[in-house]
């Protein structure tokens, strides 16, 4: 059975590579701004894609094009692979001494291509840069967030485009022939420009992977969070709490909720603005957060009312808690926000409550009457 046409290969990465770049472009167009990364992907696939359609010209047109040209697109696309994940990853690229760099081997590439006339010179100039590239690649695609799937198959290729390009090297011809150097025919060649042509397509899948997990997180925070404080919000809550009530009715556990309001809070917003009342319901949040332990869960129900939950912890361990939230908000204050306090109640299950919404109640009225008896104070 004959082989395939190395030029075959070169077409094919070329189309598919052209239509993942449309891909992900439609993507960056679409996606959150701070999603970054895309349009530089998107622009990386291309120039990809045009240096294997240049390549595939090796012998029709100017070695000027389908080598040192070919080659500088698939440098720079190379290059613009790291950037969009040094800008997925939230840092910020150099791009002088990477186009430096870049000159400096393109430099080499015209040497070797009419001045030595060296073919496995530019192979192994070439192949070495792709093994930097992709290990570069594969470190970022790893600490990518979040770390699912799609990071570890990016990963993935990176890794194994390296370990190809290193076979590559180490099964250079020890010479060949000028007019057939590119498109000879044998094993490894066959294999390095089929996995060339895999490799763009799996590259642009491993993008989108990352991209889609990555706005999957930001879509269930944007649906479970309250985006003022990152505190749950009303429904999320629920969907916790229903949780705990059950595990508390199975192991006859207790369970404690508190109900907390800011004192005077429309004095605050009518006094000092609606923006300084935002920054106090901020760090009402993470004050209280930061008194609280990791299982416990704060989320604000509206305005300046919030509702912690204790799993397995009953009244008086409560009244703890909750008492060293109020102590917090008293006496540790912020000096660019004004002074304010807070009132909580709280109601433990096993007592009266017969479901979650009972319990919520209790502590409900418990607020009420902390309210009644002179605000900043607890009440159960």
């Amino acid at each position: 059975m004959g082989l395939i046409d190395p030029k075959t290969f070169l077409f094919v990465a070329n189309l598919l590579g052209i239509l993942f770049a449309f891909v992900l472009a439609v993507q960056a167009r679409s996606f959150p701004d701070d999603i970054d990364g895309l349009r530089d992907w998107a622009r990386a696939v291309t120039l990809i894609s045009v240096a294997s359609g240049l390549a595939a010209m090796r012998g029709l047109w100017p070695d000027l094009v389908s080598i040192v040209l070919s080659s500088a697109c698939l440098l720079l696309g190379q290059l613009l692979l790291i950037f969009g994940l040094l800008r997925y990853n939230g840092r910020h690229p150099a791009w002088r001494p990477a186009l430096d760099g870049i000159g400096a081997v393109l430099l080499l590439i015209l040497w070797l291509t009419y001045g030595a006339q060296h073919y496995q010179g530019r192979i192994f100039l070439m192949a070495l840069a792709q093994i930097a590239f992709c290990a570069a690649g594969a470190y970022l695609a790893w600490r990518a967030a979040p770390a699912g799937f799609g990071s570890r198959f990016l990963t993935g290729v990176f890794v194994v485009s390296a370990a190809v390009a290193l076979w590559r090297i180490g099964t250079l011809p020890s010479s060949a022939s000028e007019t057939d150097d590119l498109f000879d025919h044998n094993l490894i060649q066959q294999i390095y420009l089929g996995m060339f042509s895999l490799g763009v397509i799996a590259l642009a899948i491993g993008f989108i992977l990352i991209t889609n997990e990555r706005l999957r997180v930001e879509l269930e925070f944007m649906a479970t969070r309250d985006p003022m404080t990152g505190s749950l919000n009303r429904r999320a809550f629920f969907a916790r709490a229903d949780i705990e009530w059950a595990r508390a009715c199975r192991t006859h556990r207790p369970l404690t909720v508190i109900t907390s309001d800011i004192d005077f809070f429309k004095k605050v917003n009518d006094t000092y603005g609606h923006h300084i009342g935002d920054l106090v319901i901020k760090d009402f949040a993470q004050r209280a957060t930061a008194q609280l332990r990791l299982p416990d869960i704060l989320a604000r129900f509206g305005g300046e009312e919030f509702v912690i939950l204790l799993p397995e912890t009953g009244l008086a361990e409560g009244k703890k808690v909750a008492e060293r939230i109020r102590r917090e908000i008293e006496q540790r204050r912020d000096p660019k926000l004004p002074p304010y306090t807070v009132s909580l109640g709280l109601a433990a299950s096993g007592n009266t409550s017969t479901d979650l919404s009972a319990l919520l109640a209790e502590a409900d009225a418990a607020l009420y009457r902390a309210k009644q008896n002179g605000r900043n104070r607890v009440e159960t």
